[in-house]
């Protein structure tokens, strides 16, 4: 066998990149079905502290960060609704909120794209705050995907890294019309 051979498996797996989506299973809860919550890249643990995407339905000393190159541009959450589910506005808890310092430490959204599986596609401006955010939909949706991209980003004051602690359809608000 050529020795070329016996290195081309070693070839493709040193090009492939070390982030790739990660998916959890959030199973049902009071407004919604089964689910999962995907992000586009994970930051690697350091540490007893994980990034990962099941972060982002914790307390505030808890974030998502991505985990490519760069500053978080094109990075997304990804949440997969077993049924469709109804709403009109998103929860964003921008950056890692542990800390004033850690929340300026590391990156956080300026501009995301919101996009559903119905078809609403639109950008919105996120402020530079730990503080829960709500952004209303030009519309309501009934969709089984919602997919939250970052579009631009204020740069952290030590680390690219990208955080949010927060993304979740804002069900409440649908719920208390329909009382």
């Amino acid at each position: 066998m050529s020795p070329l051979r016996l290195l081309a498996p070693a070839l493709v797996l040193a090009a492939a990149p070390a982030w790739a989506e990660v998916c959890i299973d959030r199973g049902a809860g009071q407004y919604a079905a089964n689910h999962k919550v995907c992000a586009s890249s994970v930051l690697k643990p350091q540490g007893a502290n994980t990034y990962g995407p099941g972060n982002l339905f914790r307390d505030r000393a808890a974030a998502w960060c991505e985990g490519a190159p760069g500053s978080g541009r094109g990075e997304y959450i990804r949440i997969l609704y077993a049924e469709p589910v109804r709403f009109k506005s998103i929860l964003i808890g921008n950056g890692y909120a542990k800390s004033k310092q850690t929340f300026f430490a590391n990156a956080r959204a300026r501009t995301i794209r919101i996009e559903t599986a119905d078809g609403l596609s639109f950008a919105a401006e996120i402020k530079d705050t730990e503080e829960l955010q709500t952004i209303r939909l030009p519309r309501a949706v009934k969709t089984a995907t919602l997919r939250v991209e970052i579009v631009d980003v204020y740069g952290g004051d030590r680390h690219q890294d990208l955080c949010l602690h927060f993304v979740q359809p804002n069900f409440e608000e649908m719920d208390k019309e329909s009382q």
